[in-house]
């Protein structure tokens, strides 16, 4: 990984998707406005620029420089969310992600990245969370209760892995032909086909994503991917090295 690499552009929006940024651009609070943020809102990755996402703050030590906006992380990480890396990590970077947002799947990649630095390697632990943007991402919402039911196998993240991977192959299809396809998955790294599409389409699923979502839109999240990095909102990382340093900055915060 070249830490100087700028983030990767995906200029690919629909019109759909550009109609769904401009109104949000023309509701956006005053404050915002005021301050310039055009860089508003990945809204399910259709700004695509990746290194422009909208972040936020809570409190770390005086000396991490991270740039205070609206937004603070209100669920606590527990038991049920899908996490890599150790529990006591001093770091705990919390992403709000779609599965069919195309920014969510460039960042997939450079979050694995980082989570592998040597720097940084059982230093971090990583939490994933459903933010469906189901206005724009037909196939979002059916996607994370696939990944939800993956992991009730004790296989969400090769599951998570897939989907990103493989995401311009079903992000166009039926909802038929989507669910299709990720029982197809599920075959593909070993599930229970039955049990998996039985998870997937359940009620319990749905309430699993619609927690995570409902925890998101509380800390003020409205674009994907949008990161907490120990409770405070991400500021836009320009590069894969900025993006470390964020993280190494919180690291170096810690006693």
């Amino acid at each position: 990984m070249n830490e100087n690499e700028q983030i990767p552009m995906d200029e690919g929006m629909t019109r759909q998707e550009r109609r769904e940024l401009k109104r949000v651009q023309r509701t956006a609070p005053p404050l915002m406005q005021r301050k310039g943020v055009r860089r508003l809102l990945l809204w399910g990755g259709v700004l695509v620029v990746l290194g422009l996402i909208g972040w936020g703050m809570v409190k770390l030590s005086a000396n991490v420089q991270l740039p205070t906006e609206s937004g603070a992380l209100s669920v606590p990480v527990s038991a049920q969310d899908n996490t890599r890396g150790p529990a006591d990590a001093p770091v705990t970077l919390v992403e709000y992600s779609d599965f069919q947002c195309p920014a969510c799947g460039a960042f997939a990649p450079v979050v694995d990245n980082l989570l592998k630095d040597p720097d940084l390697v059982g230093k971090v632990r990583f939490v994933y969370r459903y933010f469906p943007l189901t206005s724009i991402h037909a196939n979002a919402q059916l996607s994370s209760q696939a990944a939800y039911a993956a992991g009730l196998q004790g296989k969400f993240w090769e599951m998570h892995d897939l989907l990103f991977k493989n995401q311009t192959t079903w992000q166009g299809k039926s909802s038929a032909g989507a669910r299709d396809t990720f029982v197809e998955y599920a075959r593909t790294i070993g599930l229970n086909a039955l049990a998996f599409t039985t998870a997937m389409d359940s009620a319990a699923a749905a309430a699993r994503v619609k927690a995570d979502f409902d925890g998101g839109l509380q800390s003020g999240v409205n674009s994907t991917p949008t990161f907490f990095v120990n409770g405070t909102k991400m500021p836009h990382p320009q590069s894969i090295a900025q993006f470390k340093q964020f993280l190494t900055s919180a690291l170096n915060a810690t006693p």
